[in-house]
């Protein structure tokens, strides 16, 4: 039997707790199931809420639920007879925990990561009440980039969140630089790259262009996204310095690194980073990309 109300429209809802419209692994998601019951309320087995949380592979045109986790809001008798709830407005809280290494909320071309709640009376879905969830990783810890070094005629090294790049027999060399190795995306977010170039013998430079690279593993097999490029056009002064302010779009998914040490053998195994790429042309040599590696999280 479902739930009996009267001819108007049912009155239910969900509500969450959450301010911040996200949650983080591991911690709880609260809320509480508001019914407004005209007449009576059956219930035979149990009224539950489920959190959901599925692996869309679009390639595959698959979908794969890989975590589910029950709460049960109000259940029958326990001699088995039905419980009623007549004319009353009533409330269920719930508590359901986030487990540990649980892949965060993300859509890419390749696949995406959904999570949601559903409400059961008696095994029935109930309409419209499905709450999609937005689980983001952990609070990112910050990091200063290791040093790293190119062997060839491209010197490139590390100074905080600096790479100091020589481009060819001391000809040009080029700094760039970021204020922070973390940026949120949650109301989009400029990010300032500082951009520093000596060029003593004012070799003509082409182009410089910056890309943010999203590269996107799922299950071992990696894929690399382009989510935006600039391009610098004919750069002919001996000394530049200046900032590029880089719009980041704000539906960018989580920069996330799991432990593959504690992944369950059932949970796909996810990782999200990204990168700032810089490729230079100076008359008409191509050098290699050089990379400032950039987290990008949710605040």
């Amino acid at each position: 039997m479902g739930l009996n109300f009267t001819k108007s429209t049912p009155e239910y809802s969900l509500r969450l707790s959450s301010i911040n419209h996200f949650y983080r692994s591991p911690t709880i998601i609260e809320g509480e199931l508001h019914l407004n019951i005209r007449r009576k309320l059956l219930i035979e087995k149990k009224l539950r809420i489920d959190l959901i949380g599925q692996l869309i592979e679009k390639s595959k045109l698959s979908t794969k639920t890989f975590f589910t986790y029950s709460f049960p809001l109000v259940t029958s008798h326990e001699n088995g007879m039905a419980r009623i709830i007549k004319q009353k407005q009533i409330a269920f809280p719930f508590r359901i925990p986030l487990g540990k290494n649980l892949p965060p909320s993300c859509q890419f071309k390749e696949f995406s990561v959904i999570y949601y709640l559903n409400v059961y009376h008696d095994g029935r879905l109930l309409p419209n009440l499905r709450r999609n969830i937005l689980v983001a990783p952990p609070t990112p810890h910050i990091t200063v980039p290791l040093p790293c070094k190119l062997i060839g005629n491209l010197f490139v090294y590390h100074i905080r969140n600096s790479i100091i790049s020589n481009l060819g027999s001391n000809d040009v060399t080029m700094i760039c630089s970021l204020q922070k190795s973390f940026y949120s995306t949650r109301n989009g977010s400029i990010v300032p790259l500082s951009l520093s170039i000596s060029n003593p013998k004012q070799k003509f430079i082409h182009s410089i262009t910056i890309q943010l690279i999203a590269i996107v593993s799922l299950n071992g097999i990696q894929h690399e996204n382009d989510i935006f490029q600039i391009v610098l056009n004919e750069i002919k002064k001996n000394e530049i310095n200046t900032i590029c302010e880089l719009n980041l779009p704000s539906n960018l998914s989580a920069t996330y690194i799991p432990n593959k040490n504690g992944q369950p053998d059932n949970v796909p195994l996810i990782d999200i980073n990204y990168e700032f790429r810089l490729t230079a042309q100076i008359e008409g040599t191509i050098t290699p990309n050089l990379s400032l590696v950039v987290p990008i999280g949710i605040e």
